[in-house]
């Protein structure tokens, strides 16, 4: 009996001492705070205990208000890819009621900055945007909570948005480009969204080198889709382009005057003179350049070709076929022609017509030639004691003035072709310029 007694004791001494050591143990090893915690860290810890950020937070039957707004801040145009990237910050409010709170209870604490990775969002996407494999357009900043449990979300955020282009004024264009953003999920029944007072705002616009905003506006649309009763809403956002085209002015526009003065100019040269083909050429190298930018500076497109390009492209025509005719007037005025020019060809030439088109110079000299071969003629019928040289002298003389009245006659009609096309180049180009100006 007193060996159990004795057992009894030791046992129980055991015991008391492993709880002193775990307790003393529990003591020192267990978690000690090294800082005081704040209402704030009260008030996040309460609210965020068990929070689903995945869920909607209201009743399944109830709708949540989404306010939508939108600050430009810059934008971007790229023809060749026919998008417009828009650098902004989106303006979204709705009412979380799971995110509400006394702020007597705590501290008088009224706002209360959250991550927004830590509470729900609604899923506002843009609908036509360029850029399918990144569909998360915003940037991660804080929301602002307040104690009823309304939500303030302003991110940056960056878009780029398909637009169907019409470059066939450029550069002298305007484009317009629409944004549609929606609830990527929910239906209006569950999420409707609506445009805020503000609308578009635009006062921190860092301005475009090439391109200006001159028109914006925001408006709410409501589609019903063959799938579903409920509708579903969306903020259309319709922004209109204009080229700032000044400097296309000096680098195109005024080329293209200077290339209708160069053909034209063309017209008035010699008949003879064989830099009627170089200024030609030059006129064709300089157009064939200016097409080479164009490929380089806008898309090839199937539609709304420029009406510039057409322009330079008719020049083109125009230059081949000034070629063709300055190598006829060429070969016409320096060719020695062994018939003479037929009459009712040139009679017209001669009279008031050649007046008209200002072949009075040529008129004098062929005129002037043959009534120098028609003296000479008279005087050999007149004289007869020339000896049998000087006869075959006054017979080379007047053969040779017949050759030059003959010359000066196909010279006429040369000249006259230059003055017909340069009539009509001019009215063909004064066509052209009122076609593809307006």
């Amino acid at each position: 009996m007193a060996n159990i007694l004795r057992l009894v004791v030791v046992v129980c001494g055991f015991c008391s001492s492993d709880v002193a050591f775990a307790g003393f143990t529990t003591r020192k090893l267990g978690p000690q705070p090294i800082w005081n915690s704040t209402v704030t860290d009260k008030l996040r810890q309460d609210l965020l205990l068990n929070y689903d950020k995945f869920a909607r937070p209201a009743q399944h039957y109830n709708t949540t208000k989404v306010v939508f707004g939108l600050t430009i801040r810059h934008i971007e145009l790229n023809e060749f890819k026919s998008t417009l990237v828009v650098h902004s910050w989106i303006r979204l409010s709705w009412k979380d009621e799971k995110l509400q709170w006394n702020s007597t209870n705590y501290g008088g604490l009224e706002t209360l900055n959250l991550a927004d990775h830590e509470i729900w969002q609604p899923d506002i996407f843009l609908y036509n945007s360029a850029t399918s494999s990144g569909i998360t357009h915003y940037g991660n900043v804080n929301c602002i909570v307040y104690e009823g449990g309304d939500v303030l979300w302003v991110p940056p955020a960056q878009f780029s948005v398909l637009c169907n282009l019409n470059l066939k004024y450029w550069p002298f264009d305007t484009q317009r480009c629409e944004m549609i953003f929606g609830s990527w999920t929910y239906n209006g029944d569950q999420i409707d969204i609506d445009p805020d007072n503000d609308g578009v705002k635009m006062e921190l616009l860092i301005e475009n080198s090439e391109w200006n905003i001159v028109d914006k506006s925001l408006k709410k649309n409501m589609k019903y889709y063959a799938c579903c009763p409920s509708p579903y809403p969306d903020i259309t956002i319709d922004l209109t382009l204009s080229r700032i085209s000044p400097s296309y002015k000096a680098l195109i526009v005024t080329p293209a005057f200077v290339v209708i003065i160069l053909v034209l100019v063309n017209f008035w040269l010699p008949p003879q003179a064989g830099e009627k083909l170089i200024l030609n050429g030059c006129t064709a190298l300089i157009i064939c350049l200016f097409m080479l930018y164009f490929t380089q500076k806008i898309p090839t497109m199937g539609t709304h070709t420029p009406l510039i390009v057409f322009f330079y492209s008719s020049c083109l025509y125009v230059v081949g076929f000034s070629i063709i005719t300055s190598v006829v007037v060429i070969w016409l005025s320096r060719t020695k022609h062994s018939s003479p020019l037929p009459w009712i060809v040139k009679q017209p030439l001669t009279g008031t017509f050649g007046k008209i088109l200002g072949l009075q110079t040529y008129i004098q000299q062929s005129s002037m030639t043959s009534h120098r071969v028609t003296a000479e003629e008279m005087r050999d019928h007149q004289v007869t004691d020339f000896d049998e040289n000087n006869s075959g002298d006054e017979h080379h003389i007047i053969k040779s003035s017949n050759k030059m009245s003959l010359q000066q006659d196909w010279i006429l009609l040369a000249a006259a072709i230059d003055r017909i096309t340069f009539c009509f180049f001019s009215f063909l180009f004064l066509i052209l310029t009122i076609v593809y100006s307006v």
